[in-house]
C-alpha cells in the first residue's frame, strides 16, 4: 500500500536562559553570545485553535571524575 501525505508544521523553538518575563514576553539569553531576544505572546497566535504541546526543562551537567 502506498500512502501519500503532506505535513505542514509550524514550530516555535527557544533555547537559552530565561532572564525576564514582562508584558513584552519572555526574554531569553543565548548562553554563548549573551544576546537577549524576546519571545512575545503574539508569536503564539499561529497556534490559536490548534493542539499544542509545551515542554520546559531545567538541567545541570557535571563532569564525572574517573576513579
Amino acid at each position: 500500500m502506498i500512502t501519500k501525505e503532506q505535513e505542514i508544521k509550524n514550530t516555535l523553538k527557544a533555547k537559552g536562559i530565561l532572564v525576564a518575563i514582562d508584558d513584552d514576553g519572555l526574554h531569553i539569553e543565548d548562553e554563548k553570545s549573551g544576546a537577549v531576544e524576546t519571545l512575545s505572546l503574539d508569536e503564539f497566535k499561529i497556534f490559536k485553535d490548534k493542539t499544542i504541546s509545551i515542554s520546559i526543562a531545567d538541567s545541570t551537567k557535571m563532569d564525572i571524575e574517573n576513579e
